[in-house]
C-alpha cells in the first residue's frame, strides 16, 4: 500500500516517531540503523537534540526516511 505523508515543521519530530511506530521501531532503533547503514557514529541525543530544535539537515531526513521505507521528493504546490 503506497502511503504519502506531508511532513510539516512544527511537529516533524512526531510524524517520524510517528512512522517509525508503524514499522515496529523506536527512533532510537532507527537511529542506530542509520549510524550502520551510513556509517555514521552520531548519538541518539544528538537526533533528540535536532528533532527537538528543529535543526537536522535534509540528508538526515533522507537517511531516516531511507530506513522506514519512504522516498523524500518536492512536489509543486498548484
Amino acid at each position: 500500500m503506497d502511503k504519502d505523508v506531508k511532513l510539516e515543521t512544527e511537529n516533524l519530530a512526531s510524524q517520524l516517531k510517528y512512522l517509525s511506530a508503524l514499522e515496529g521501531l523506536t527512533i532510537t532503533a532507527v537511529k542506530q540503523k542509520v549510524n550502520e547503514k551510513y556509517g555514521k557514529t552520531d548519538s541518539n541525543r544528538n537526533l533528540s537534540n535536532k528533532l527537538r530544535n528543529k535543526t537536522f539537515r535534509v540528508s538526515e531526513l533522507v537517511e531516516i526516511a531511507d530506513i522506514l521505507g519512504y522516498d523524500v521528493f518536492l512536489h509543486k504546490r498548484g
